[in-house]
């Protein structure tokens, strides 16, 4: 076995989060690469379901239905919620919880940025804190990681270290000022309670990190800060990604040819498969067990000398969207970039919603459903919330990566490549374009011929048009 391997072996790994993506990876990677003794669950009840039904969904979604079986001995789930004091966790839980595990990873966070601020904090500060009073009492504990997020101090200009940065306010005085507000006055005051940091997402995140610097106390823990979760690279299969959501939406819809304006610089991203993130939450907990040093800070945003480009990345969208069309496609591929705000709102109204406005009149008029302008107001949205990530540009102190990526051996470097030095981009983005096509947005490859035709057509009624527009100005002058 390798290093890693031999280390996770029999250990009892408790997770937060393991419903979402970066959550679903790090169990898959376990059950699949590892032998852990056990898997603890913190899963909450959701929309109607039990935590056993969430379990069984959770299985099937990262891809694990054929050795189900196989890995159900091992996984164990403690009914809970981030959400609720002590994390909505039995006392017969928490004893279990304190004598068994060994290996704490914490994923779990209110990753909408516009969620109402008492809400992030509780999930996002709070359960950090009770986690860490946890930590304290659990028996054995050989590693603990906080997966945090490469933006939580947005509001340094420039260069982002690996290092702790001081919160707009701390816990402490976060709890007073929540104890003493109702709702709706928080909702007022939330934009000036933020100060310099863009979404109650990155503020909380960053109040949680400075919890772990306050109170963690000699704890062998890591904080990772992953960047943007792309498709993964590797596993469970090239492009795999479990839902469209966030930014995924904005590259789906640009993809059918429904986004042609985009408010993003033509500079460097912090895009990263979804697969690596979870191989170096990993890694980091190994690595935080063999040595005896202070809390170590992962800026994860991929390497700084092979990262993608806002301008590679239209380059390659464009390429495989002709080479791979879909049926589903509405419109030609085209992407107009402004850093400009104004520029960018003029933009939305004359090349998204007239279309769409006029479209739905047509719709009406024939008795269908209209639905465009619904859409891309929706949209829209997703392009405000996500402006200020992609105008602002910031550079990234990798340091402690690439020292823990000369500690990994070649056979864990096999099994957990995190390392993107050499990274292909071509050929991953390609299998991200497959794999949205045919699984997210159902279209088998069967139909690429029709979907190629479609293109050629849209294409001559674009010249057509351009050529009438061209004839009655001729006869204007």
């Amino acid at each position: 076995m390798s290093q890693i391997q031999e280390f996770y072996k029999n250990q009892t790994v408790f997770i937060t989060g393991s419903t979402g993506l970066l959550g679903k990876l790090v169990l898959r990677k376990l059950l699949t690469t590892c032998e852990p003794r056990k898997i603890y669950l913190l899963i909450r009840q959701h929309k109607g379901k039990s935590v056993e039904e969430r379990l069984e969904t959770l299985l099937e979604s990262a891809d694990l239905r054929r050795d189900k079986s196989e890995f159900k001995g091992k996984i164990f789930v403690i009914e809970g919620d981030c959400g609720l004091p002590g994390l909505g966790i039995s006392h017969v839980d928490r004893e279990t919880l304190v004598n068994e595990t060994t290996c704490i990873i914490h994923i779990a966070a209110v990753v909408k940025f516009n969620e109402h601020l008492r809400l992030a904090a509780y999930v996002n500060v709070r359960a950090v804190q009770d986690l860490l009073h946890l930590a304290k009492q659990v028996r054995d504990l050989k590693a603990m990681v906080h997966v945090s997020t490469a933006y939580s101090n947005c509001n340094q200009k420039d260069l982002i270290k690996e290092q702790f940065y001081e919160p707009g306010m701390t816990a402490t005085e976060l709890w007073k000022m929540l104890e003493s507000a109702d709702d709706e006055t928080i909702t007022n005051t939330t934009p000036e309670l933020l100060g310099s940091w863009p979404n109650s997402y990155t503020f909380t995140k960053a109040v949680a990190e400075n919890v772990i610097k306050t109170e963690a106390q000699n704890l062998p823990i890591s904080v990772v800060r992953p960047g943007i979760l792309m498709g993964t690279c590797q596993e469970p299969e090239p492009g795999w990604l479990d839902a469209i959501q966030g930014n995924t939406a904005f590259f789906i819809g640009a993809y059918l040819g429904l986004i042609h304006c985009n408010l993003a610089h033509p500079g460097t991203t912090s895009l990263i498969p979804s697969d690596y993130a979870a191989n170096i939450i990993l890694t980091a907990a190994w690595y935080s067990a063999s040595k005896s040093s202070p809390t170590s800070i992962y800026n994860y945003i991929g390497c700084n000398n092979n990262l993608m480009t806002g301008g590679r990345l239209h380059y390659y969208a464009k390429l495989f969207t002709q080479l791979y069309p879909s049926v589903h496609a509405v419109n030609l591929y085209f992407m107009i970039f402004t850093e400009n705000r104004y520029y960018f709102k003029f933009l939305q109204f004359w090349v998204h919603l007239v279309p769409a406005y006029i479209v739905d009149l047509i719709c009406l008029c024939l008795g269908k459903q209209r639905r465009f302008v619904k859409m891309y107001q929706k949209l829209h949205r997703i392009c405000d919330l996500v402006g200020f990530f992609n105008v602002n540009l910031w550079k990234y102190e990798t340091s402690n990566c690439e020292i823990m990526w000369k500690a990994v051996k070649e056979k864990d470097r096999e099994l957990f490549p995190f390392d993107m030095e050499e990274f292909q981009w071509k050929s991953y983005l390609r299998s991200c374009t497959i794999y949205g096509r045919t699984h997210l947005l159902k279209d088998p490859m069967d139909t690429l011929p029709q979907a190629k035709r479609k293109q050629k057509l849209i294409l001559f009624l674009y010249c057509c048009i351009a050529f009438v527009l061209v004839f009655v100005l001729w006869c204007l002058i």
